[in-house]
């Protein structure tokens, strides 16, 4: 099912902390507990070219040769596939997709965190503008296989200031990476390489983007600007 703001459990404060802090902490109401950070928790991974103009509403990144990083053959099936909802500028909306919970679980592990900020969106569906009480009817759509989303409708862009956040936990992912049939020290050099992509359609290619991969969860974030297909790749 489509959670709207549901309560972090202890695994998954880690990530839920760093989104908040980009996001703006105002803008999220979900509850952190008290535990502190202690050292580095994340590090940015992904190369990117950019035009630097800051003006620019989309990004400009390197094209890449991608592998899409995939489901582990064993992993639990997602509560949905496929989830719709309203994100008003004025008002923040963070939707979560989990795993269907396993024995003793009340709560699946976690799969895709989307998050938009307060003052958020900038334009709504091809790009039309949008006053203060506007809204946009936004649809995700999960490959079943692959670690892939795709965003509609197109053309929606996100203020640059108040970027959307897309999180995607691969607790779940295939290990065995390079497909060798062992999972090995060269799997874990390419798990080192995660990064997120993305393209504006199954015909495009796939463009690097600047992501933030967990050392201590298995996690990978990045700020999106507007709506395209986003992967977790090497």
């Amino acid at each position: 099912m489509l959670t709207l703001l549901r309560r972090a459990s202890a695994r998954l404060w880690v990530p839920l902390a760093v989104l908040v802090t980009f996001v703006g902490c105002q803008d999220t109401t979900a509850p952190l507990g008290d535990k502190s950070l202690a050292g580095p928790q994340f590090a940015t991974v992904g190369d990117t070219t950019s035009s630097g103009d800051d003006s620019s509403d989309v990004d400009v990144e390197e094209t890449i040769v991608t592998s899409i990083l995939r489901q582990a053959p064993g992993a639990p099936v997602l509560e949905t596939y496929q989830v719709s909802f309203w994100v008003r500028k004025k008002k923040a909306t963070m939707v979560t997709v989990n795993y269907q919970p396993g024995p003793g679980e009340a709560v699946g592990q976690p799969f895709l965190w989307f998050s938009v900020p307060k003052d958020g969106l900038k334009k709504g569906a091809a790009g039309a503008d949008l006053a203060g009480k506007d809204s946009v009817y936004i649809t995700l759509t999960i490959d079943p296989v692959n670690f892939l989303v795709d965003f509609q409708p197109h053309g929606v862009l996100f203020n640059k200031k108040h970027p959307a956040v897309l999180i995607f936990w691969y607790q779940n992912a295939n290990q065995d990476l390079n497909g060798d049939g062992v999972v090995d020290d060269a799997d874990r050099e390419l798990d080192e390489q995660l990064t997120i992509v993305y393209r504006p359609n199954t015909h495009a290619n796939w463009h690097n983007k600047k992501s933030t991969k967990g050392w201590t969860y298995p996690y990978i974030f990045t700020p999106i600007r507007h709506f395209s297909q986003y992967a977790v790749a090497w």
